[in-house]
């Protein structure tokens, strides 16, 4: 964990001689070799109370959304001065320029861009900056294709705002990087922390504290009035003193948060703690770090006054659900009409291959382990084919068809699935839906697999993230369908735009070099 954090160190008192109690801010300790070397006091910065972290987060989704259309101006004054001419419609191209700025701060938003832990870390931002306005620009296309109103607009102009916004944004993100992040750990950004208990609770929470190499986190120092029962150090940071010494540390050092790490079965000595810490002018917090080794403890929520620990989650609500609707009909309706030719093709391949219906439909389990009817290309014999999913398909599986064997080694008898896509039974990314009678040994899969129902916390998939791993084919061991179900869950509790676009652009290589599909 790249931060700083104060040790203990000697103060001199009134008879010349030192205190060994009372920490000293002007003497550092370098986290990484645990090096004491002392450092001016003017060096030391204490950020306002009024310039949160968090204050940083909207500041620059602001700068963001105002570099987008300040872009749009000089590019549209300079390409209307070249051709000798005022283009058409300013008003048209100011909107546009205001529409892309806000779908460009909301998919950076939903990548986690403005979270507090990346902000600092420049490769990332300018990874994730440009990979974010390819997809707005995308999303602009999209849209105009579907409007009828590209040839509105000057290509000259929006090709000149297309790479001016990216040069824009990186390089406010190159200031940005130079402003806040100077300094030890995360500079100005960082929430400068104190621990109180050094117990197992403490150490357990410093340990992952470390692991996390969070640079905006600095902790400032560690103190417990139990010395004769913990330790004297803590994953190399020194024990400072005792709670009257936190308190006098606190009003001399740049902390922003307290952090109590003791058992939580001591809550009369909990609630004297707090009591004392209320003369600051501080954050003062509880470590669950007990609860979540248990629960998975995510955030503390309200139902009206009553505070209660969130330790599920339903996935996929608020912002995130709508950015997946959006990308399910949006991506689902044009690959649908930029697939049609392909589908009618094969449509009148499977009519003159054999006899039977284009289309198989299979009740397979959807959202909320309801059981939907899910689309395919027919690919076996029509009077051989199983409905129920109860009889695996192997390898030379004597009822596909010889075009059904393409279809399904390419997987494009999953096509018809875009129109599940489109009236809301699945998505584009996801757990792939599996047939309700579907068994893995003679078992049924629902029952073999623990927490295999979870996977149905979402919409299924045309395609998902163990497919992309790998994981296509036939299920016929109990190790692959734990595989499966993990891979799903790691999806489900991963979900970005920017996984599911990872799986999307994997999904085309998968097909192209896996040979587990028959």
């Amino acid at each position: 964990m790249s931060a700083a954090v104060y040790g203990s160190s000697l103060e001199t008192g009134a008879a010349g001689k030192p205190d060994e109690t009372t920490p000293d801010p002007s003497i550092l300790v370098d986290t990484i070799g645990f090096i004491p070397h002392t450092a001016p006091r003017s060096r030391l910065f204490r950020r306002p109370n009024w310039l949160s972290p968090e204050l940083w987060a909207f500041v620059v989704g602001g700068m963001d959304f105002c570099l987008v259309p300040a872009a749009a101006a000089p590019a549209f004054t300079v390409y209307s001065g070249i051709i000798g001419q005022t283009v058409a419609e300013p008003g048209r191209h100011i909107l546009t320029s205001l529409f892309a700025a806000s779908v460009f701060v909301g998919l950076l938003a939903q990548f986690g861009g403005y979270e507090l832990k990346v902000l600092p870390r420049l490769h990332w931002q300018l990874r994730h900056v440009l990979m974010t306005w390819s997809l707005t620009v995308a999303v602009l296309l999209v849209v105009a294709f579907f409007s009828k109103t590209s040839d509105i607009y000057s290509r000259g102009w929006m090709l000149s705002w297309i790479i001016a916004v990216p040069v824009l944004l990186l390089v406010g993100r190159g200031i940005l990087h130079a402003v806040v992040a100077a300094g030890p750990g995360g500079g100005r950004l960082a929430r400068n922390v104190a621990i109180f208990g050094a117990g197992d609770e403490g150490q357990r929470l410093i340990a992952k504290l470390r692991a996390a190499q969070d640079k905006t986190v600095t902790i400032q120092g560690i103190f417990d009035d139990r010395k004769a029962r913990v330790p004297s150090a803590v994953s190399g940071f020194a024990l400072c003193g005792t709670m009257d010494d936190l308190l006098e540390f606190a009003r001399l050092a740049p902390v922003d948060e307290i952090v109590i790490a003791l058992p939580l079965e001591a809550e009369c000595r909990i609630r004297s703690l707090c009591e004392k810490m209320k003369a600051l002018a501080i954050d003062v917090r509880l470590s669950l770090e007990p609860l979540t080794e248990t629960f998975g403890v995510r955030r503390v929520g309200y139902v009206a006054e009553v505070p209660l620990l969130d330790v599920v989650n339903r996935p996929l609500k608020n912002w995130s659900g709508l950015a997946k609707i959006l990308e399910d009909k949006l991506l689902g309706i044009f690959l649908l009409i930029m697939l049609s030719p392909l589908m009618a093709l094969i449509a009148i391949l499977i009519k003159l291959d054999s006899r039977g219906p284009i289309f198989f439909e299979q009740k397979r389990f959807g959202f909320n382990n309801e059981v939907i009817p899910v689309l395919k290309f027919r690919t076996m014999c029509a009077d051989r084919s199983d409905p129920s999913g109860a009889q695996r398909t192997i390898r030379d599986d004597p009822r596909v068809t010889r075009l059904g064997r393409i279809l399904r080694r390419t997987s494009l008898d999953e096509l018809p699935q875009l129109i599940n896509v489109v009236r809301g039974d699945m998505s584009l990314v996801g757990p792939r839906p599996h047939a309700i009678a579907m068994k893995t040994g003679d078992r049924l899969y629902c029952e073999a697999v623990d927490q295999y129902a979870h996977r149905h916390r979402v919409k299924p998939g045309l395609t998902g993230w163990a497919q992309v791993n790998g994981l296509r084919g036939e299920v016929d061991t109990l190790e692959k369908a734990h595989a499966r179900v993990a891979h799903d869950l790691y999806y489900i509790e991963h979900w970005s735009p920017s996984l599911d676009l990872k799986i999307l652009l994997k999904t085309i290589r998968a097909l192209v070099f896996c040979d587990q599909a028959y």
